[in-house]
């Protein structure tokens, strides 16, 4: 079984929202997103996708 670190990168996160990297940074600079900078690299909690996807659900 494979584990997924909580913890995601932008690509990684780009991947899980279906957005490009480009958009991932965009939402990070809004303050959308919560996020880790770690050096010069974000780290993004997989919870914090999770609630931005709530919180742009439509109906």
């Amino acid at each position: 079984m494979t584990h997924i670190s909580p913890l995601l990168t932008v690509t990684e996160a780009a991947v899980y929202l279906r957005y490009s990297s480009s958009k991932i940074y965009k939402t990070l600079q809004k303050g959308e997103l919560q996020f880790i900078k770690r050096g010069k690299s974000y780290l993004i909690h997989v919870n914090s996708l999770d609630d931005y996807i709530t919180a742009h659900l439509m109906n």
